[in-house]
Order: structure tokens, then sequence, then C-alpha cells
């Protein structure tokens, strides 16, 4: 059975074969991890991260509760419990209209959520390990704050097997991220 091409995976890949030719242009979309460039050795896995987003459009993002019963309990009672129909702000000053079903709230991912997310299925076996390994993450809304926040979890959650780079697209704005904590940004047009 084939599988479906997924449009953010479509995406990622041609931000990485604009960002990084050298290493992305004879890469394609297959699953497990979701590009792959077999005559370099490379995969990349791609994701979502919504939850800091949605937290900003709703004028929530520096409410002082880190837990995530306790900010669902504030959306439920600001915004009932249904569906929240919200435009995301991009950086590139337009919005994006999205509508999240309140029940799903605990499946959106922030930065880190993300990222463990993806480390503990490349800890799994069911991925293909290459020689480098990727993670590819697309946000809505630039946040410095929150790609530092990432790059130090990085660094203090070395695992036995882990992404060597981990990309974070922010339209127009991707940053790229070690084991290290070094942080490249390039801006795409």
């Amino acid at each position: 059975m084939a599988t479906m091409e997924r449009p953010d995976e479509r995406k990622a890949l041609e931000i990485l074969q604009k960002s990084e030719p050298e290493k992305y242009q004879k890469a394609i979309l297959l699953d497990k991890p979701d590009i792959q460039n077999l005559v370099q050795n490379i995969g990349v896995e791609v994701t979502q991260s919504l939850k800091e987003s949605v937290l900003k459009a709703l004028n929530l993002d520096t409410i002082n509760i880190h837990n995530d019963k306790q900010i669902l309990e504030i959306i439920k009672e600001r915004y009932g419990n249904e569906v929240l129909r919200i435009n995301l702000p991009l950086p590139d000053n337009t919005k994006k209209k999205v509508a999240i079903s309140i029940d799903n709230w605990h499946s959106l991912f922030n930065l880190i959520e993300a990222y463990d997310n993806k480390v503990e299925k490349l800890q799994s076996g069911n991925y293909k390990v290459y020689q480098e390994n990727n993670l590819f993450i697309f946000v809505f809304g630039e946040d410095e704050k929150s790609i530092e926040q990432l790059a130090k979890h990085i660094y203090r959650k070395k695992t036995e097997r882990q992404y060597d780079f981990i990309y974070v697209y922010s339209q127009p704005v991707l940053y790229k991220i070690d084991h290290q904590r070094n942080i490249v940004v390039k801006r795409l047009f």
C-alpha cells in the first residue's frame, strides 16, 4: 500500500532543498522518516508544534501557569468546551485560520513536547536510522525564547540515539539547532 503524501512533508522537503541544496537536493518523501536522502545517508522526520501559537492567539501566552490541565480549564472557561476557531498570526503578518477541538488539546504539541515525542519514536526502532538523523518542526509564530528553551532542552536531555539537527520553521525563518545548543538562523524568501 502506497503512503499518502502529506502537504507539510512536501513543504519541509522544499524548504530544506532551498536552504541546504547540497544535502537535500536528492532527498525524497518516504515514511519513517518522512524525508530521506539515500545517497547522503540522511533521514528527516517532520512534525508540528501548535500550543505556543494557540496560547498567543488567545492572549494566554503571558499567564504564569505551566500545567496543561489548568491552561485547558482557563480555555474552557473563556471559550467554551467545543471548538476553538482562531486566526494564528504568522511572522509575515498574515493569519492562518484554524479550528481546534477542545477534546484534542492534549494532542497539540509545544516545541519541547514535539521534540520529545519524536525522540521517543526514534528510539523505538520503528524508524530507519541513518548516519545523520534530523527533525523538522513547523511552528506558527516566531518565538526566539521558545527556540532557546528547545536548544537548552536538547543539550540537557541527551539520549542514546538523538537527532543531529533540529530544524524549526516559522515562516519565513528557519532555525537550525544542533545537540551542542548552537542555533543558526536563515531567512527564506
